[in-house]
């Protein structure tokens, strides 16, 4: 094509600065680092020029008058070819071998130019809360230096690597590893009143090979000086302890996240068993009394809970069903490190629908207003690691019992019996029209919303049990009996199955909650991947999608999380690629201060920071508009305190 000219655009990019808008650089002095939006580069000449700003350089200089034809472009950020003339995106793997050598170019001259400016640490001006406390030097610094450094790819270790530069940018994480990461760590356990038994203080052994170097790693990527950074010890850790993770095969990121925030978790409860049993001086099964098994049992309880991944990442689900003939309640809570949403697909209504969502209506009684008719597969959509644990055979497993099983045991084809796992609840919940009840207003998406509030919304909406899906109710099927027992000698009744409403809830809320947009699922024998865009707020209000029971909330107040990092999977299910959106900002303090805020709106400001977009080696400057744009695959969201 006459509108691509490979030499042309070799010249005009190795002369300026990439990345860049030209325009918007002749107009103004940029601050170092600051992003000109979306750039796109023109395939004719080489300009770069900017796409999302007012300004719209990019598509002027395509209009303005030129010899020849200006019309095809290249997104800097998504790699996209663009013509202006066609309107319409083209295919970089057509058989235009000019186009395919032009991008092919420009993508490895934006691993040099990252490489280049990879060592740089971006400085995050911050005003202090209490100026005048700052000058007389009471107060926090003016600002604070946070290095964000690419990361090596060890071969298609970029499902690794992006993680990894959210871990990094996880402040508790960093905080409480480094806490632990040397032997002779003091920890207070304080059991359950009901033990009659006072607080004891253990001392950790050395902690295991990768929580170890997970902390060399954390710390490599805070220190100052040269990057980017080599994962190999870590990773190699990694695959020692899920030997599925060699062969640097292309994998999962949500699964990878799994593994790794697993297996440090059985790493540390090994650490506090061993505490344990030293602070008794080492019994065994069959030199310890009652008393002592009783004691050790205890503490291992509530001991095995303060493992720093429990402290960060590990959160509770409670399933509610109510059987419609009997009223009769039961719950099963459940542990998860992530809570995986399925992206609802536009799809035309099914003849019928409307009937479903009325009879729902009709059983929701008082307050109908805040339900909806879910398309939720009943035990659809939390992952699950249970598989991951069985191939990690050894003792560690049997110290702790199955805390990171993150999805329901039941398919959408399976009777759920009533009374499983059923624990108690508090008067409100134990109540048939308190058993549904959330924490504030149910959140009421609009007609085809496709965000994460919608996904939750969905997740969390009451289910209709009914059909093939009835409810093994085990309290109707034992009255059932006793009225068997008075009438026949056959003391064996048939099971009953009734019509029953279902809701999963957020019961507990761990610091940090990762959102899984279930992007990959299977079609037939083959897997296919959902592209459509999901959006995602910045601050995330919870409250509609915790229970009224949710520990340590308070009825009708928001439950804030702010995000502060993203792993985005782009292209297909063949040839994608991992990369991460990672916001830099200092740890959030004053705590006292933060809490109670009125909304989303009122905090928006409250917490400055900059984007950075990470895809390897490569590290970038980006703007709030381009990270709201990206086809998130984990969503990472701390409390905003």
């Amino acid at each position: 094509s006459l509108a691509v000219d490979l030499n042309s655009v070799k010249k005009a990019v190795t002369q300026s600065l990439w990345s860049v808008c030209a325009e918007c650089l002749k107009e103004r002095t940029p601050f170092e680092g600051e992003p000109s939006g979306d750039v796109l580069i023109c395939l004719r000449c080489g300009f770069q020029g900017c796409n999302q700003s007012e300004a719209q350089h990019s598509t002027k200089h395509q209009l303005a008058q030129h010899p020849e034809s200006h019309c095809i472009s290249i997104s800097l950020s998504s790699w996209k070819a663009w013509c202006l003339e066609c309107n319409e995106e083209l295919s970089t793997h057509c058989n235009k071998k000019v186009l395919a050598q032009t991008l092919d170019f420009l993508q490895k001259h934006s691993v040099k130019a990252a490489s280049a400016t990879s060592s740089k640490v971006i400085r995050l001006r911050e005003e202090p809360e209490d100026s005048a406390d700052a000058l007389r030097g009471r107060g926090p610094a003016i600002s604070t230096l946070i290095p964000v450094k690419g990361i090596n790819n060890l071969g298609n270790t970029c499902f690794f690597n992006a993680v990894m530069q959210n871990l990094s940018q996880t402040h508790l994480l960093n905080e409480l590893i480094a806490e632990v990461k040397e032997k002779g760590h003091k920890l207070k356990i304080c059991p359950s009143p009901e033990t009659n038994l006072g607080p004891l203080t253990i001392t950790l052994p050395s902690p295991e090979p990768l929580t170890s170097a997970m902390f060399l790693f954390l710390h490599s990527m805070k220190e100052a000086g040269k990057g980017p950074v080599s994962p190999k010890v870590v990773f190699n850790q990694l695959c020692h302890k899920a030997p599925r993770f060699k062969g640097y095969q292309q994998q999962d990121s949500q699964e990878l996240l799994h593994y790794l925030l697993d297996s440090m978790r059985m790493e540390e409860t090994k650490r506090i068993k061993a505490g344990i049993l030293k602070a008794f001086n080492n019994p065994t099964e069959k030199t310890a009394d009652e008393e002592t098994k009783r004691q050790v049992k205890a503490y291992g309880k509530e001991g095995v809970k303060m493992n720093f991944v429990d402290r960060i990442f590990v959160g509770e689900l409670t399933n509610t069903i109510m059987c419609e003939e009997c009223a009769h309640i039961s719950t099963v809570k459940e542990a998860f490190i992530d809570i995986s949403l399925p992206i609802i697909e536009e799809r035309v209504r099914q003849k019928g629908e409307r009937t479903v969502r009325s009879r729902l209506f009709e059983f929701a009684g008082p307050s109908s207003d805040d339900v909806a008719c879910s398309s939720r597969p009943p035990g659809g959509a939390v992952a699950t690691t249970a598989a991951h644990k069985s191939r990690q055979a050894g003792a560690v497993e049997q110290l702790v019992s199955t805390v990171s099983r993150m999805g329901l045991s039941h398919t959408s084809g399976e009777r759920i019996p009533a009374g499983v796992c059923c624990e108690e609840q508090g008067d409100t919940a134990r109540q048939p029209q308190g058993a549904f009840q959330a924490l504030s207003h149910s959140y009421m998406p609009c007609s085809k919303e496709c965000s994460v509030q919608s996904c939750l919304h969905q997740f969390t909406s009451v289910e209709l049990l009914m059909g093939n899906n009835k409810l093994l109710c085990e309290n109707c099927t034992e009255r059932r009996q006793k009225q068997l027992k008075r009438s026949t000698a056959d003391k064996r009744a048939e099971k009953v199955y009734t019509s029953a409403r279902k809701q999963m809830l957020i019961s507990a809320l761990p610091p940090v909650v990762i959102l899984h947009l279930k992007r990959f699922h299977q079609a037939g024998m083959n897997l296919r991947k959902v592209n459509r865009h999901v959006d995602f707020p910045l601050i995330l209000d919870l409250a509609p999608f915790c229970s009224a029971s949710c520990k340590n909330m308070v009825a009708g107040e928001h439950v804030l999380y702010i995000l502060y990092g993203i792993v985005e999977h782009s292209g297909s299910m063949r040839g994608g690629h991992y990369a991460a959106y990672v916001r830099i900002r200092a740890p959030q303090r004053r705590p006292e201060q933060r809490r109670n805020m009125s909304g989303p709106k009122e905090c928006s400001t409250a917490m400055p920071g900059q984007w950075v977009y990470v895809s390897d080696t490569s590290v970038q400057v980006v703007p709030e508009s381009r990270v709201l744009s990206a086809q998130a695959y984990l969503l990472f969201y701390e409390e905003l305190l």
